[in-house]
Formats: C-alpha cells, sequence, structure tokens
C-alpha cells in the first residue's frame, strides 16, 4: 500500500512540477493568440498570405486560439528569423513565414544567427515566380542581347532576387546589366520600369497576370529569364536563372539561391516546440490547405495556390543541403562577390 501511495504521490508532482506537459495541444491553444510573423511590409505577399491563413487557422488549430499577423522588418528578413530562432517562446504560439533567402543567409550572411536545420516547416501555400524582362523600348530580348551592351535595371536590397539575379548573371552569363539598387521596395522598381526609367525589372507573375498579360502575350515584354525552382507550366521556354551555372560550385549556389522560389510563402516554427503541438500544427495546415472555404477566396482574389505539406518542405530544404562541405568556401566566395558593390 505504502509503495502504491509513494508512485501515486511522484506521478502528481511530476504533473504539477511540469503542467504544460500535461496539456493537450486544446488544452494549450485555448484561450491563447497565436503570432504569424511577417518579415517585410503586410502590403506585399507575405503578409497578404498570412492575413489569409490567420483568418482561416483558427477553426483548424485544436483549442481554436486566436491568431494574429505580427510585421517584424529588418535585414531582408534576418531581424524576424534571428527573433523567432533565438529570442521568440518556443511553445507554438509564434509562427513565421521565412524569408525566401531563407537558407542562402543561414549558410553565407554573418548576420544570419539561425541554423538552416532549426525550424520544423509547416507547409507552403505558394510557389515564387519571377521573371525577368525587359521593356519594348529598351530594344533588349534575350539575355544574348543584354550581354552586348549596358542595361539598367532595378530592385531592392542587396540579396534580395530582385538585385542579386541580375548580378548572377553579369558573373555568370557575362551579362551587362547596370544594377540600381535603391529601390525601396520590388512595387517601386516596378513603377520606375513602367515609367521607363530603367530598362529591366522583376515581376512576380501574379503582377504580370494583373497588369501585363497582354503585353506579355503579345511580346512586347520581353521575358529574359525566370527565378523559380523548377520550370512551371507558366513560364515553359523561359530559361531559369539555376541554369546558368558553369561549375558544381556555381550549380550549388544557384540551388542554394533558388530553392527561395519553392518555398515561396512557406511557414514555419523554431525547433524546441514540443512535438504533439508540432503535430498539431501541420494536421491544421493541412486542413487549410484543403478548407474549401479558403481556396473559393484564393481564387476569387487571384492568389497562387501551390500546396506542400510540411513533411514535403522540410524534405525540400533538407536536399539543398546535398553539397560536399569542402565547397562551402568556393559557395561563400561567389555570394561575397555577387554582393559586393558594384
Amino acid at each position: 500500500m505504502a509503495t502504491r501511495l509513494a508512485a501515486l504521490l511522484l506521478a502528481l508532482l511530476s504533473v504539477f512540477a511540469n503542467p504544460a506537459t500535461a496539456q493537450t495541444p486544446a488544452e494549450f491553444f485555448g484561450g491563447k493568440t497565436v503570432r504569424i510573423i511577417v518579415p517585410f511590409d503586410i502590403a506585399g505577399t507575405y503578409g497578404q498570405y498570412a492575413q489569409l491563413a490567420a483568418h482561416h487557422l483558427r477553426s483548424h488549430l485544436p483549442g481554436n486560439p486566436s491568431v494574429i499577423v505580427q510585421v517584424m522588418q529588418g535585414a531582408g528578413g534576418i531581424v524576424a528569423l534571428n527573433h523567432v530562432y533565438n529570442i521568440a517562446p518556443k511553445d507554438g504560439t509564434v509562427v513565421i513565414i521565412p524569408a525566401i533567402n531563407f537558407v542562402q543567409d543561414a549558410l553565407l550572411n554573418p548576420q544570419a544567427k539561425y541554423e538552416v536545420a532549426g525550424f520544423e516547416w509547416l507547409g507552403r501555400m505558394m510557389e515564387l515566380v519571377q521573371l525577368g524582362v525587359a521593356s519594348q523600348k529598351s530594344g533588349v530580348t534575350s539575355i544574348e542581347d543584354a550581354k552586348q551592351r549596358g542595361v539598367s535595371s532595378g530592385g531592392s536590397g542587396t540579396t534580395n532576387p530582385t538585385v542579386m539575379s541580375w548580378r548572377i548573371l553579369n558573373l555568370m552569363a557575362g551579362t551587362k546589366f547596370n544594377v540600381v539598387s535603391g529601390y525601396k521596395g520590388l512595387p517601386d522598381s516596378q513603377l520606375a520600369w513602367e515609367r521607363g526609367e530603367i530598362d529591366a525589372v522583376m515581376l512576380n507573375w501574379e503582377h504580370v497576370v494583373e497588369r501585363h498579360m497582354d503585353a506579355y502575350k503579345d511580346g512586347r515584354i520581353k521575358v529574359l529569364f525566370a527565378y523559380a525552382g523548377r520550370s512551371l507550366p507558366e513560364i515553359a521556354g523561359h530559361p531559369l536563372i539555376g541554369s546558368f551555372g558553369r561549375s558544381p560550385t556555381e550549380n550549388a549556389f544557384l540551388r542554394i539561391y533558388t530553392i527561395g522560389a519553392e518555398l515561396g510563402r512557406s511557414f514555419a516554427l523554431a525547433k524546441g516546440v514540443p512535438d504533439d503541438r508540432v503535430a498539431a500544427w501541420r494536421k491544421a495546415f493541412d486542413a487549410m490547405l484543403a478548407d474549401k472555404a479558403m481556396k473559393a477566396e484564393m481564387e476569387k482574389r487571384g492568389m497562387r495556390f501551390d500546396p506542400a505539406s510540411g513533411v514535403e518542405v522540410q524534405r525540400l530544404v533538407a536536399g539543398t543541403m546535398n553539397f560536399p562541405p569542402d565547397m562551402l568556401p568556393g559557395i561563400k566566395a561567389i555570394f561575397e562577390q555577387v554582393i559586393a558593390p558594384q
């Protein structure tokens, strides 16, 4: 009898000493507020997909917590990732849509204070497709043309694809793009291109559909290349920027660079969250992706929908790291050369 009583007391003490471990996900999330952190302006696609997810996730998460979107800008998305990885609670209440340069910065950018393997991926809502295009007025119709003479192009930031893509082509394809990198964001550089201030710019596929589809179809917009992780039907026939590598090291760098397009607008938790809550999140995310009401809203708003499960995204990220470790210094050297002032 005494032995049974002692065992019961020990069990009770263990529950009270760590009550969180005794809670089911529904009990934990009930009454709480979950934050989805976005690394850029709320008006962009990061904010749009985060807000859509926030609206629909609540009904699928156990305990039906409140879900809000929080903007945390800075350093091309690194500030948000550093915060989630190092500071935010690891209890399942903080989710992030990492910037597309997530892998690239983790491996190559000293400002990044997080690890590629330090996140649990929940799933993807959309795959990013950007086109590098030239205006009809520029007279540039192909990469070959851009090798023959200087072509002005524009973008924002230093490590963002809207700037890096042009510099990568200068390095690997011998083009002569003169890159203006001081625009505040992609919309500003697109507006400058529409006004004729620059010859070439990056356009999200959605932007092409919304504003330039007629010009795209009849050839007034000249597509030079596509920033995408793989060939997709809508960009068939256009060269992928990942195809311009001239060596195994350049190819590995380009895979790290273009994985961001396949990540697109994916959601993740920092590692350290209890396994049952990660599982609950993944189940909720999968249910949201299958939600007919959400898909109808996306279709009505003309939003891309390229769903992938958390397991699929996790596998995608891990596969990017399949290069020999002794290749990393060469990959870093390419990165430093591309982002160096020009």
